[in-house]
C-alpha cells in the first residue's frame, strides 16, 4: 500500500504535443521570414500554451492509497490469475492515465482515471499470463498526470512494485513408497504369520477389553487360558521419504527439467495429503522441504524459481542418505540417468524403498533398480502404473506358501 506519490522526472511532451510544439514553431519561424504579424502572433500562441501545459502537469500532484493484490495469491502454471489495484484518491485529481509495469517493462497494463475529486474509488484489473513457473515482478504502478489539452505529461510512481510467485503445474499421483524407517528387520528373517494389519509386529497377547474387535481375538489362547485373550500389534514406524532433484544441467533439456520440477512438486504435495513425513533436496545442496509447519509452502516457492546448475552433490547426498535412520522411501528426480547416477544410487539399494523418476532416456547402459521411465508418457500416468505394479509385487511377497492365506478370514 502507498499514500505517497514519487515524480519521476520532469514533464515531458506528449506526442500530440510534440507535433503541436513543431506546428507551432514552424508558424512562428514562417511568420517571421514573411514578416506576417497575424502568423505571428498564431505561433507564439500556440508555444505559450504548450508553456502552459507544461507548468499544469509541474503543479499537479496525484495523491492515491492503492492496493494491488493478486487472485489467488498462491498460482500454479496453467491456473487463472488476476491482478486487482484497488484504492481512492486523497486529493481532487486531474486526469490520470495509469500503467502497471510488469517483469521490468515487458508487460504493460494501462488504465485511464478521469478527473476525480477527493475520495473517489479506484478499481482496475488485469490478468497474469501463467505459462511458466517463476518469479514474476508487479508494478511499480506509475501515474501519469495529463494536461486538459493532452500536450503535456508528467510520471509519478504511487505504488512499489512486488512479487507474484507462479509455482509448478500439480498433478494428481500416488504417494511414493516407503519402507519401515529403512532399517534392518531382524523379525523379517524368517516365516511369519500374515495379520490383518500387514504392516503390523505381532507382541503379545493380553486380556479382552470393552471395544476391542472380535476379530482380533485369539482363540487357540482363549482356550488354553479359559479366558479372552486377544492378539497386542504395533504398527512398525513407516520411514520418510526423501525426493532428491538432480539439478546437474548436463542431464536435461529444457521440457525434461520442467517435467522433473513438477514431479518432485506433485509427489511432495500428495506426501503432504497422505501425512507423510518427507524431505526434498537438489543435488545443488539446497534444501528445498523438511517436515514442519508451512514446510510444503516453502518448498513450492522454492520449486517455482529452481534452475539447473553447480555445485554436483550427488553421490555425497546418496551417500549420506544410505546411512541415515529413519529413511523409508527415497524419490530421485533426474533427467537422462547416466553412468554418474547408476553409481551415486547403488548403496541405496536394499536400504531404502528407490524409485529414480527418469523424464529423458538413460545414457547408461548399467541397470537401475527402480526406474521409472516417465519420457514419452505423462508424468501421472507412468508413475501411478509404476508404483500401483510396486505396490501390488509387495503385497503378493509378504505372503509365504507356508502360511499365506486370505486376508478376509480371522486366524485362529
Amino acid at each position: 500500500m502507498s499514500s505517497s506519490s514519487t515524480p519521476l522526472g520532469r514533464p515531458t511532451p506528449t506526442r500530440r504535443g510534440w507535433a503541436f510544439l513543431g506546428g507551432a514553431g514552424g508558424v512562428t519561424v514562417g511568420a517571421i521570414i514573411l514578416q506576417n504579424g497575424a502568423l505571428v502572433g498564431l505561433g507564439l500562441t500556440g508555444l505559450l500554451l504548450l508553456v502552459f501545459a507544461h507548468a499544469f502537469v509541474f503543479r499537479a500532484r496525484p495523491e492515491l492509497t492503492v492496493r494491488r493484490t493478486a487472485h489467488p495469491a498462491r498460482v500454479h502454471v496453467g491456473a487463472d490469475c488476476s491482478v486487482a489495484i484497488e484504492g481512492r484518491t486523497l486529493v481532487r485529481t486531474p486526469l490520470l492515465m495509469l500503467t502497471e509495469l510488469v517483469d521490468d517493462g515487458l508487460r504493460v497494463a494501462r488504465f485511464a482515471l478521469p478527473a476525480s475529486p477527493q475520495d473517489t474509488p479506484v478499481r482496475a484489473i488485469y490478468r497474469i499470463p501463467t505459462t511458466r513457473r517463476g518469479r514474476h515482478e508487479l508494478g511499480p504502478l506509475l501515474a501519469f498526470v495529463i494536461d486538459p489539452f493532452g500536450l503535456a505529461r508528467r510520471a509519478w510512481e504511487v505504488a512499489t512494485p512486488n512479487e507474484l510467485i507462479v509455482r509448478p503445474r500439480l498433478h494428481t499421483v500416488l504417494s511414493p513408497n516407503r519402507g519401515r524407517g529403512g532399517e534392518p528387520d531382524v523379525h523379517a528373517l524368517g516365516k511369519r504369520l500374515p495379520t490383518h494389519q500387514t504392516a503390523a509386529e505381532f507382541l503379545a497377547l493380553r486380556e479382552y477389553e470393552a471395544g476391542d474387535v472380535p476379530r482380533r481375538v485369539s482363540w487357540r489362547a482363549t482356550a488354553r487360558r479359559g479366558e479372552l485373550m486377544v492378539r497386542q500389534d504395533e504398527a512398525a514406524a513407516p520411514g520418510r521419504v526423501v525426493l532428491v532433484l538432480d539439478a546437474r544441467p548436463e542431464v536435461y533439456d529444457a521440457e525434461a527439467f520442467e517435467v522433473a520440477v513438477e514431479a518432485v512438486a506433485s509427489l511432495a504435495v500428495q506426501s503432504g495429503r497422505d501425512q507423510i513425513p518427507l524431505e526434498a533436496v537438489a543435488t545443488t545442496g539446497e534444501v528445498l522441504g523438511r517436515p514442519a509447519p508451512g514446510a510444503l509452502e516453502v518448498l513450492l516457492d522454492r520449486l517455482a524459481i529452481i534452475e539447473p546448475g553447480d555445485p554436483d552433490h550427488l553421490f555425497a547426498l546418496c551417500a549420506q542418505l544410505s546411512t541415515r535412520l529413519g529413511i523409508g522411501g527415497v524419490v530421485v528426480v533426474t533427467g537422462a540417468p547416466d553412468d554418474a547416477l547408476a553409481r551415486a544410487v547403488a548403496p541405496l539399494y536394499g536400504r531404502a524403498s528407490l524409485a529414480v523418476v527418469a523424464t529423458m532416456p538413460p545414457t547408461t547402459t548399467s541397470a537401475i533398480a527402480g526406474l521409472v521411465p516417465v519420457f514419452g508418457h505423462p508424468f501421472p500416468a507412468a508413475w501411478n502404473r509404476a508404483v500401483a505394479l510396486s505396490r501390488h509385487r509387495s503385497s503378493r511377497s509378504s505372503w509365504t506358501p507356508g502360511t499365506s492365506r486370505s486376508p478376509l478370514h480371522s486366524v485362529r
